[in-house]
């Protein structure tokens, strides 16, 4: 074989396999800015939970799209509590593949991070009460949850938020989040977090990287600083 071919095949070896779970309701975009080396990324494909579904158990069936025997996990907001769900799994011995690195960005780690208001809500069940479609189409609130920077990262939002099709997939997706049972974070997850997300507040957070201004969109609009932060923990991850 010849040089090239046995860089090719160090490359293949040494490829981080990534898998990215995106902000409920968004798709693989979200993930376009971002500059990884050695890595290829496969995005996870949101299915529609059954009603009554957990938030654990929507993560489990979520491992079945994951095909190889070692992986990087990669979340943001909703993806990123999936993450941690999905790590515990594989600490418990539950996983039919290895995870070598957990991320999550812009998201929290356990039912105990979520902001009071929605612990509150979820307890007296008035996200049942909620208008989604109206909610969903108010476009300040988008912008001031949200924090985009430009025109395209606007229409992004307006276009996921809009689409009739995640109505159902949204609505049970946020009674996860507001029942979820799970307190206490798994180990080895690693958290980046925006100081200014105004959607997951950073206070009452565990966060390993802060990023000082970042929003809840960041992975999109700081997509350089979060590359570094994944960048440095491929590395660790491939080191011997």
């Amino acid at each position: 074989m010849g040089r090239c071919g046995l860089g090719f095949l160090r490359l293949l070896i040494t490829m981080h396999h990534i898998y990215c779970f995106s902000g409920l309701g968004a798709d693989g975009r979200i993930f376009k800015q971002l500059v990884l080396h050695d890595a290829k990324l496969h995005f996870i494909e949101w299915t529609t939970p059954p009603p009554g579904q957990t938030l654990a158990q929507y993560a489990q069936s979520l491992t079945t799209q994951i095909s190889h025997p070692q992986v990087v996990l990669l979340g943001v907001s909703f993806g990123g509590m999936l993450v941690t769900e999905i790590t515990r799994l594989g600490q418990a011995g539950m996983l039919p593949f290895a995870i070598k690195s957990a991320i999550i960005v812009s998201s929290c780690e356990s039912r105990r991070e979520l902001p009071w208001l929605l612990r509150i809500a979820g307890r007296l069940q008035l996200h049942r009460l909620v208008p989604y479609s109206m909610v969903l189409g108010l476009n300040g609130l988008n912008r001031f949850l949200f924090d985009p920077k430009t025109k395209a990262e606007e229409m992004y939002l307006k276009r996921m938020m809009l689409k009739d099709t995640q109505l159902l997939l949204i609505k049970r997706c946020v009674h996860m989040i507001l029942t979820w049972q799970y307190a206490q974070p798994p180990k080895a997850v690693v958290h980046v977090h925006g100081t200014a997300d105004r959607l997951l507040l950073m206070r009452g957070l565990r966060v390993d990287h802060a990023v000082k201004g970042g929003g809840h969109f960041m992975i999109w609009n700081r997509a350089g600083e979060i590359s570094d932060v994944v960048n440095n923990v491929l590395g660790a991850a491939a080191a011997p």
